[in-house]
């Protein structure tokens, strides 16, 4: 990020971490423009947008919680990042990434005025960072709810962020279809956000994953036609939208494209834009098509989450040819394999190079009962282990290599998804402070 001049007056709401008065505008008046690294000595301040929230009541602490446990879970290149979260008299301070940025919708406003006809490969390029975000958000049951182009910045790297998640919620993995607040674009909302589809008179519920991959359609759509599909003048009457968009409901509808010409990016808009949230595309199923792979820079959170499985089998297998360990941590691994490959079918096809790996785990009809057993066998076991490690560390003040290596892998297996300290202190800390409750 470059440096900017300061602008005055500034508030210190703690070392390194300062905000102004000035509105970052095209986020709101809810974003101000702030910094990091203030006044650190030999290091230079970087520009950065500050959210606040004020805590005066329930609702404001449980929006501003919620929006906390969002940021605080997301790592990905098309997220805007969160510096810091600072909770202090009554307010909570959110510190995000901001720069010589500039939102999709200035450009498309420029795209209106000017008539310009953008290149396919900058529409795809958008779409296929945006459909990755969205299946990283996806595997950790995450949604946003408010895609629209005010939401999305292109960095001065030429990458596409996310920046707001105000709006966004962690789904439960039994309730997709709850009942939730949504964002106030309608213009690129779902039919089923709208309200608009319904059986027997009763609202449908609603996918919100697929919700988002419908906004995504909708922003690719008017990127590249310089108009929404079905609300040509926004000016129409909540009415004459309905009517248009019921035309959708025909399984046979196909999409009017105009100024896009390549094959490619239409059927992609097409899977997009599909009236039936159970027929419309996922963000997995779009990341496969051909013509999006080269544009996605990192591997899927799927493949990645199966990649550490396997690293930390073969860590376990390597440990044990040197030394025998106890079954429990394989049956620990074992058990995240199990679920990986539940939450995973499409990777268990015939023709996937992972379906030797799952048929050697076990009998697909059996992983349930098997799954039960192991988890009530693990959680009798995984404490006094534990507690074993802390009593040996606070008897001789360390650990030996091996013992190291056993507590760091049973560790990594309980929880794939942290990042655990190298430092056998914090380790130890770690252990006692989250994972020795009852």
């Amino acid at each position: 990020m470059e440096t900017v001049q300061i602008i005055e007056p500034v508030q210190i709401i703690e070392p390194g971490y300062a905000v102004t008065h000035k509105a970052v505008s095209q986020y709101s008046e809810s974003y101000k423009l702030g910094y990091i690294n203030y006044g650190c000595q030999g290091i230079k301040e970087e520009t950065c947008a500050v959210k606040t929230y004020k805590l005066e009541s329930m609702e404001d602490f449980i929006n501003a919680q919620r929006e906390k446990e969002v940021l605080m879970s997301l790592n990905h290149e098309n997220i805007a990042k969160t510096y810091k979260i600072i909770e202090k008299d009554n307010k909570m301070y959110i510190f995000r990434e901001y720069d010589a940025q500039i939102t999709l919708k200035t450009i498309f406003d420029r795209l209106q005025a000017t008539q310009q006809v953008i290149d396919k490969k900058n529409i795809l390029s958008l779409g296929a960072q945006m459909i990755d975000c969205l299946n990283y958000m996806e595997s950790l049951q995450l949604t946003n709810r408010d895609l629209n182009p005010s939401n999305i910045f292109l960095s001065q790297e030429m990458n596409f962020k996310l920046f707001d998640f105000g709006q966004s919620r962690i789904i439960e993995e039994d309730a997709i279809g709850q009942s939730m607040v949504v964002g106030v674009n309608e213009q690129f909302m779902s039919p089923q956000m709208l309200e608009l589809e319904k059986e027997g008179g009763v609202t449908i519920e609603i996918n919100y994953y697929k919700s988002d991959i419908w906004s995504l359609g909708m922003i690719l759509y008017y990127f590249g036609e310089n108009q929404y599909p079905w609300r040509r003048d926004l000016k129409k009457s909540q009415v004459e939208l309905e009517l248009e968009i019921q035309k959708m409901k025909d399984p046979n509808y196909k999409l009017q494209f105009s100024r896009i010409k390549c094959p490619d990016l239409k059927r992609l808009i097409s899977r997009m834009l599909i009236y039936d949230q159970n027929r419309r595309a996922s963000a997995m199923q779009l990341l496969e098509e051909p013509f999006i792979k080269p544009f996605v820079k990192q591997p899927s959170p799927q493949i990645s989450k199966l990649q550490f499985l396997c690293e930390l089998t073969q860590k376990f297998n390597e440990m044990n040819k040197a030394q025998d360990v106890d079954e429990m941590y394989q049956d620990l691994i074992f058990n995240h394999l199990i679920r990986y490959f539940s939450k995973n079918r499409k990777l268990i096809n015939r023709r996937s190079k992972f379906y030797k790996s799952y048929k050697q785990l076990l009998d697909y009809q059996m992983f349930n009962k098997k799954e039960l057993w192991l988890t009530f066998r693990i959680k009798s076991k995984t404490k006094s282990y534990l507690l074993n490690y802390i009593n040996e560390y606070k008897r001789k003040s360390t650990l030996d290599d091996r013992q190291r290596q056993e507590l760091l892998l049973l560790l990594q297996a309980m929880d794939t998804e942290k990042q655990f300290p190298n430092n056998l202190q914090q380790l130890i800390e770690e252990v006692e402070n989250n994972y020795l409750e009852n």
